[in-house]
């Protein structure tokens, strides 16, 4: 898993000045479940191919983090993006979202150090679009991946296959007798509600340490501690999360014609693959990579 470590923290941003000119598209005011903390999060629009970027407010003011995966600090339990000793936690669902509605350039402001967690699905961030009046964009498959790209570790592994549209497809082997072995896939002609309400889950004596017990859904030895939307919605989760993690490599992931097949693995690897990828779109040396922009 990825370390905590500081990044080289970035100067301080002129917030009235950046968004001076911008679109204020919505905001959300909801509990930060580890830190206890109201959280106000503002969504403005930025401008065309500037991608999704995160200000928080540091000890010398506001300061910028981009929404990519050099950003990460963290992948212990979550995503972690940092500048300096700047943290914010746990941005993986609105990543999803917002992806999956099509929001490809915000700018994001936080006043806290995590995402506003809910009830650990992405469906608060879809809700709130739709009730913003956001209208959904539909997002062009038009990035080619010229070769396959694999990550692993142990038994672990992520494989970005070279394909016609965007598919992610995850393989769940969990040693618990609600959950077992299980397969789950979806792209983009399916409805985005079959991934955004799937809700993140653990086990109940981790919950019970965080504080969670009440908010989201908890494995007990041999049951859940509350009923599921879906018989898979553990798996179902772990798209959202891939598909969220995805969104690091700083374009909209379903702009990239690939089938993403995840073997067990999770935020680390996820991050892995968004740098590789990212890397691959930022290299002239790519041949074959072709994109609509």
């Amino acid at each position: 898993m990825t370390a905590n470590v500081d990044s080289a923290p970035k100067e301080a941003v002129d917030l009235k000045a950046l968004l001076a000119g911008a679109t204020k598209l919505a905001s959300y005011e909801g509990m930060g479940l580890t830190s206890k903390q109201m959280v106000k999060v503002e969504l403005y629009r930025a401008p065309a191919g500037s991608g999704i970027t995160f200000y928080l407010e540091g000890p010398a003011g506001f300061l910028e983090i981009p929404a990519n995966a050099s950003s990460v600090v963290n992948t212990m339990r979550n995503v972690v993006l940092g500048s300096g000793k700047t943290r914010l936690c746990i941005v993986e669902h609105f990543l999803c979202a917002a992806s999956l509605w099509g929001l490809d350039d915000l700018f994001v402001i936080v006043d806290g150090a995590e995402m506003p967690l809910a009830d650990g699905s992405a469906q608060l961030w879809i809700d709130l679009f739709q009730k913003s009046g956001i209208e959904r964009r539909q997002v062009p498959c038009d990035i080619t991946l010229p070769h396959l790209i694999e990550v692993s570790k142990g038994d672990r592994s992520i494989l970005a296959i070279p394909d016609e549209k965007f598919s992610v497809t995850y393989l769940m082997d969990w040693k618990h007798p609600k959950i077992g072995q299980r397969w789950q896939s979806w792209n983009a002609n399916q409805d985005i509600t079959e991934i955004c309400e799937a809700r993140t889950f653990g086990m109940l004596k981790d919950h019970q340490m965080l504080g969670l017990v009440d908010d989201v859904v908890s494995l007990t030895e041999d049951d859940f501690t509350m009923p599921l939307r879906h018989p898979d919605e553990p798996v179902r989760h772990k798209l959202l999360d891939l598909i969220g993690d995805l969104a690091l490599v700083g374009v909209n992931p379903l702009r990239i014609k690939a089938r993403f097949i995840s073997i067990k693995a999770g935020h680390e690897l996820d991050v892995e693959m968004s740098k590789k990828l990212s890397l691959l779109l930022a290299t002239a040396a790519a041949p074959g990579l072709a994109t609509g922009v």
